[in-house]
């Protein structure tokens, strides 16, 4: 790790020059300083978020002739997602992945794009993201943070996996202790619909559910076909609670500091690289699905509108405790 957001530009000359053979040559030259980015996330390097990246890498290259080297460091190497971002603000690393449930913690309205049943569909999602209020959103966090998101990655809806039945209605939900993340959007949202939200570490999860822990998890079905989930549930009911999204942060600082054209590279392959994550998702999703029912676990679709009414009144808490209340409206309207 790089202790400092310039160390990364690197300039090489050939051996047995003098330093005033440097200083003659050097304007004469035509040697470019080469800039390195180091980029941390926190997923398996089989995850479509680590594929996005690799093309990222790849694109960055292509449109600064070389100039740009993206070093991706991958599954956890670098710590969770939360150090990631943490050491992008810091600037002890140039990039890493990121989401809005973490950008909250600079940014409380961050936080509404996270909750439940909230978008009518992917096509709202890029509405809301993609259009101003994403846009606002990210010049926020930059002036609170110095973190920069350059594009929106679909991470996908998260789903209901169950020991033991499925989920139909709200009512199925009561009692049930489900595990869910750490983080205040998850346990509200269950809480709502009356389940016992149950914190456990996602490497944990499927001994919770093998030996009575909890009754369920949630999650995407990439996640649940990776981790094995399919061994210790019966069911996977799709009730596409939550559509997460990711992000490749950048460091201001450093971001600004490149030269233009490295910039508009490093701008323009991460935009690109989203634009074909987001386009293949939906093929690769059914993917998933399909390897999961080939396991032998059931899977059963869910009837949104009782859900969203269910939690309507979670969401609007939640926009008023961070006096969000007319944004949440936007974002409905959208």
């Amino acid at each position: 790790m790089k202790t400092n957001n310039h160390a990364s530009k690197k300039v090489r000359f050939p051996l047995n020059v003098g330093i005033g053979g440097l200083l003659l040559a050097a304007p004469f030259s035509g040697v470019m300083a080469a800039t390195t980015i180091s980029f941390a996330h926190h997923l398996p390097t089989e995850s479509e978020q680590h594929l996005a990246a690799e093309r990222f890498r790849d694109l960055a290259s292509e449109y600064s002739d070389g100039n740009v080297k993206v070093d991706i460091l991958p599954a956890g190497q670098m710590g969770g997602q939360r150090e990631i971002i943490e050491s992008v603000e810091l600037g002890t690393l140039e990039m890493g992945y990121g989401e809005s449930g973490l950008y909250a913690n600079y940014v409380p309205e961050f936080g509404l794009l996270t909750l439940p049943f909230l978008y009518r569909d992917v096509e709202h999602w890029n509405n809301v993201v993609q259009g101003e209020i994403g846009d606002n959103l990210i010049e926020q966090l930059v002036d609170t943070s110095g973190v920069r998101p350059l594009n929106w990655i679909l991470a996908g809806y998260r789903d209901t996996y169950l020991a033991e039945d499925v989920i139909e209605t709200p009512a199925d939900f009561e009692n049930l202790k489900i595990r869910v993340p750490e983080s205040p959007v998850f346990v509200g949202t269950f809480s709502t619909l009356g389940a016992q939200p149950t914190p456990v570490p996602m490497p944990e999860v499927y001994t919770a559910m093998q030996t009575g822990l909890v009754d369920a998890m949630e999650g995407t079905p990439e996640v649940g076909y990776t981790f094995r989930i399919f061994e210790v549930a019966e069911s996977l009911s799709k009730t596409r609670h939550i559509l997460f999204d990711g992000s490749f942060a950048i460091n201001e600082s450093f971001y600004n500091n490149l030269s233009d054209s490295d910039r508009e590279a490093v701008t323009r392959a991460a935009i690109e690289a989203a634009e074909m994550q987001r386009s293949e998702w939906p093929e690769r999703e059914a993917s998933w699905f399909e390897k999961l029912e080939e396991e032998g676990i059931a899977i059963n679709e869910v009837d949104q509108a009782p859900f969203q009414e269910a939690s309507a009144s979670f969401r609007e808490e939640f926009a008023a405790d961070i006096n969000a209340t007319e944004l949440l409206n936007s974002i409905e309207q959208k």
